[in-house]
């Protein structure tokens, strides 16, 4: 595939998904004005229940946390934001991680912000990833200063590095040694 193609492609993308951002929006505030005039307090159980859905990590509706974005902004936005960073921090619980790949990730709050002078929600979450990848950082070259003051660090440097499988369809790894797998393979690296 050329470059050509996928960036086509990503732009295909970009489009639709702002398509769906519009009309999602457009959706979500008609519900909300609708709710506003005629049930206020049904919009305080919908932030109720998505703040308690983000604090269990339980399934929540898109066009609620929508609707809770237009009622509360900033609450909303504390509340996302709390949740990613209790569910990336380790160690990361499977349960938890995968919560967050199938209702927060793919969500359409990482497009909006809380107010106009803010950072966009995704910028939030690259933030986050950042500061913890930080402190990650920091203690693996702590652990990595540490180790070259041990007496033999010189000697565990002086070990020469020694290939034994240069390729991963080497007859000793195994892979890749059925004939019609070695030919499609080859074709694709001409």
């Amino acid at each position: 595939m050329g470059s050509g193609e996928s960036t086509e492609k990503l732009g295909q993308r970009v489009i639709v998904s702002k398509e769906r951002l519009k009309a999602d929006l457009e959706s979500a505030t008609q519900r909300f004005a609708y709710l506003q005039k005629n049930s206020p307090q049904t919009l305080v159980s919908m932030m109720q229940s998505v703040s308690d859905s983000f604090a269990t990590c339980s399934p929540f509706l898109e066009s609620t946390l929508l609707i809770a974005w237009l009622c509360d902004p900033v609450k909303c936005k504390n509340t996302v934001l709390r949740a990613c960073k209790k569910v990336l921090r380790a160690p990361i619980k499977d349960a938890d991680y995968d919560w967050f790949r199938s209702y927060i990730f793919p969500s359409n709050i990482w497009m909006l912000k809380a107010h106009t002078d803010e950072k966009f929600m995704y910028q939030e979450l690259l933030d986050i990833g950042n500061a913890m990848s930080t402190n990650i950082i920091a203690n693996m070259d702590s652990i990595y200063q540490h180790l070259t003051l041990h007496p033999k660090w010189h000697q565990v440097m002086a070990i020469k590095n020694e290939t034994l499988v240069a390729r991963q369809d080497d007859a000793k790894v195994g892979l890749l040694q059925e004939d019609g797998l070695r030919n499609v393979f080859e074709m694709k690296s001409d």
